[in-house]
């Protein structure tokens, strides 16, 4: 018999685990009219179209009938608004709304963009490995490979598509510098800030020797070959060649990584190369959570996560923060738990728009896919991509491969 999983009726109705107890224990004594299922001495409710029907409504009824002086109203801060444009607003409350999610690249404005420097560079100075010290290993015992994707091209333009702050290109570049083949460093993120630390960083390393080009674009659903038009079209095009570096397992904290992928790979053009590196699943990758605890044992979000909460008011008081590891998806994840009902009211000229949430709903912080290695370079290949080379560490627990464009057509004609 199909039954719903009480963690089920949580995600799916965003009700508290109390809520569906209160169900059951409802049923049992003839005040709701549910199907129930007991098995290995707990009971629970049977996956069926009236109960779904019946759910629907209790929701509803539950919706309508609270108590308004149990519900905490927030209105986010005047550079919430100095931060995010009116589209990518709208973005967050589309996604509060229709996902219970947080998109994570709205942390990495303005002070965000700091925390996350300073997050990075505390990575770079750790002794033990960590994705952006393996990263640049994994360029370096590299570098000979793409020399000789590279032979033959005399100008080579990397876009570095989120470059975080510049750190995993420094030694690739200054190799390219001694070849005397960089020709352009283009830099794509949705943040101007990082696009700011990236560069201050660029000048303070090379100086006028490599000139920054930072552009701003969602990587989800925004390509950036517009930025290769000139060199593609100029009397030097067969002898130039764009690389692009997503370095820093970016997609895999997308809802879907292969949209990432595909505008990658629709922005470069058919001798183009892509380099990328990621973490493959593994045990001790599926218990890594960047959070602070408490000496109690209590999870709070790091600075890094916690930012655009901090901008729309909502306090750590109002939330639990729980990780996790799914593992009929293969997606760890950080999420906060709402310890009251809580309505969000985005306020503008012309209006304002609200998000309520309810006592013991979810939010999701942040998602991670776990992908075998085998599983990573499926996802390429589903894309469009050509496998050239791929490398691992040592303990196989980072990975690097490059690619190429592939150029055959998706039908047969």
């Amino acid at each position: 018999m199909l039954y719903f999983k009480h963690s089920e009726l949580v995600d799916e109705y965003h009700v508290s685990l109390k809520t569906v107890h209160n169900w059951i224990d409802a049923t049992k004594q003839g005040k709701l009219d549910l199907k129930l299922h007991d098995l290995n001495g707990r009971t629970y409710i049977v996956n069926s179209p009236d109960n779904v029907i019946t759910i629907a409504s209790l929701v509803e009824q539950g919706k309508k009938y609270r108590n308004v002086r149990y519900r905490k109203v927030v209105t986010p801060k005047p550079e919430f608004y100095e931060l995010y444009s009116r589209k990518q607003i709208l973005d967050i409350i589309s996604n509060l709304s229709i996902h219970r999610e947080m998109p994570r690249q709205y942390n990495y404005f303005g002070e965000g963009a700091q925390r996350w420097d300073s997050y990075i560079r505390r990575m770079l100075g750790q002794g033990s490995p960590n994705l952006l010290r393996s990263t640049i290993r994994l360029l370096d015992a590299n570098l000979g490979a793409i020399d000789t994707l590279l032979e033959g091209k005399k100008y080579v333009n990397v876009i570095d598509v989120g470059p975080g702050n510049g750190m995993p290109v420094r030694k690739l570049l200054a190799h390219l510098l001694e070849q005397g083949t960089l020709h352009r460093y283009i830099a794509v993120d949705i943040s101007e800030s990082i696009l700011e630390i990236t560069r201050r960083n660029i000048q303070e390393w090379f100086g006028d020797k490599v000139v920054f080009e930072g552009h701003i674009r969602d990587i989800g659903y925004e390509r950036f070959g517009d930025l290769l038009v000139d060199d593609m079209l100029s009397a030097k095009a067969d002898e130039t060649i764009n690389l692009g570096l997503l370095l820093g397992a970016t997609p895999i904290n997308f809802r879907n990584p292969a949209d990432v992928l595909k505008v990658v790979n629709e922005s470069l053009g058919p001798d183009d190369l892509l380099i990328y590196t990621d973490i493959p699943d593994s045990e001790a990758q599926r218990k890594h959570f960047n959070i602070t605890t408490g000496p109690d044992g209590t999870k709070a979000l790091s600075p890094v996560h916690s930012y655009v909460l901090e901008l729309m008011n909502i306090d750590e008081s109002l939330y639990d923060v729980e990780v996790g590891f799914n593992e009929q998806i293969k997606a760890r994840y950080i999420r906060i738990r709402l310890k009251t009902a809580l309505t969000i009211t985005f306020k503008f000229e012309n209006g304002e728009r609200s998000v309520d949430l309810e006592k013991g709903e979810a939010i999701l912080m942040l998602r991670v896919w776990h992908m075998s290695p085998l599983k990573i370079i499926s996802e390429f290949d589903n894309t469009g991509y050509a496998l050239l080379q791929v490398a691992t560490t040592l303990d196989h627990e980072y990975l690097l491969g490059i690619f190429g464009i592939e150029t055959e057509p998706l039908f047969e004609l």
